[in-house]
């Protein structure tokens, strides 16, 4: 690749902020790539405020009704294992290039194993079903020895990364039940769509996920591509391989990145983001991105990515500028800043805080400033 080319980072910061459908809340929607990727979903609602602070609309559903079994967006055990909410369209594409492969560090035992349980649950899940009656059921249709004993839950079950990975291969979609209990459903019909099309011209499905990846955020490296989609080093070395000379060798800062050549000229004219948004723990734009590159201070770093009930994001002009939570049951949503703000960016931010409210049908909250 030979040398490595220096890129601004106030220009990788405009190209993912575009990328990450954020600037001023696009009247297009949200970047069909962007949907390809999923938004991480969970009983926060995540999904929907990641969402809302994007688009108002997502096809003629408002945001807070547009993640549901029914569509037109629907959460699916996707990446890492994680739910995420994806377009129906694309849940085709996202089984095959999740799937294991026998080449994979599982090898085939794996492969089968997810094969059983994918078979189980399709047989089960013909209507909405509790995850745990779906546990049940599968424990009497796969061989004994994927059974094991949990001691957490003090019964004998699948264990729960290969339940979902076998979800992910039935396509269950996840949602929401009465006493907190997740519901799995079966996926709803959907049409044929462009996404599915462009999968069949690139031939492989992780690659068409691996180019909507660097479409969305710019330079990357193996391992953050790894560690978002939750795969093994010899796969994604090999989705590497086949990029080959389409990639160059990029410097942002001190830390090394690869680039396809056809957006390393769009990178360079990006324009630097503008607007002040409260993006959730899981949103894309802190999920997608290396830590180190996007908040440099190692103590801030620590009170955005907290490894139990993290914070919500504030973003000034594409920089982490301090920490969010919404206390729902209070109406009360916290901002604690890493610096000053001015009066007309608290303003933005107040703004902001009403869209976190919007997502789940709420009043606008009362903003402390901390």
């Amino acid at each position: 690749m030979g040398n490595a080319i220096t890129l601004d980072r106030a220009r990788w910061l405009g190209f993912r902020w575009r990328g990450h459908g954020l600037e001023r809340r696009s009247r297009e929607g949200t970047p069909d790539d962007l949907l390809l990727l999923g938004f991480q979903d969970g009983r926060q609602a995540d999904a929907r405020r990641a969402l809302i602070q994007r688009t108002g609309t997502v096809g003629s559903a408002s945001v807070a009704e547009a993640v549901s079994p029914g569509g037109p967006l629907v959460s699916m055990w996707s990446v890492r294992g994680a739910p995420h909410a994806h377009r129906l369209a694309d849940l085709d594409l996202l089984r095959d290039a999740l799937a294991p492969r026998e080449s994979d560090e599982g090898g085939a035992a794996w492969v089968r194993a997810v094969d059983e349980v994918a078979a189980a649950l399709r047989a089960v899940v013909t209507g909405p079903t509790p995850k745990p009656e779906a546990s049940r059921e599968v424990n009497g249709r796969v061989p004994a020895s994927l059974v094991n004993r949990c001691e957490r839950c003090d019964a004998d079950h699948v264990p729960d990364a290969l339940f979902r990975a076998g979800g992910c291969r039935a396509r269950l979609v996840v949602g929401p039940g009465d006493q907190r209990v997740t519901m799995l459903y079966p996926v709803p019909d959907a049409p044929r769509g462009e996404r599915q099309e462009r999968q069949d011209r690139d031939g492989d499905p992780r690659l068409t996920l691996l180019r909507a990846y660097l479409r969305v955020n710019g330079p990357a490296s193996r391992a953050l591509f790894r560690d978002w989609m939750g795969s093994d080093t010899a796969a994604v070395a090999g989705l590497w391989r086949e990029l080959g000379e389409d990639l160059v060798r990029v410097r942002v800062g001190d830390r090394p990145y690869d680039l396809p050549e056809s957006l390393l000229d769009e990178v360079r004219r990006a324009p630097a983001p503008e607007g002040v948004v409260l993006v959730p723990p899981h949103d894309p734009y802190l999920r997608q991105a290396d830590r180190n590159l996007l908040v440099p201070d190692p103590g801030r770093r620590r009170q955005v990515w907290r490894a139990l009930s993290g914070p919500g994001a504030l973003l000034v002009d594409g920089e982490v500028a301090g920490t969010w939570r919404y206390r729902r049951q209070e109406r009360e949503l916290t901002v604690t800043l890493f610096d000053g703000l001015a009066p007309a960016r608290r303003a933005e931010a107040e703004d902001s805080a009403r869209l976190v409210a919007e997502a789940t049908g709420d009043e606008a909250p009362k903003v402390v400033w901390d």
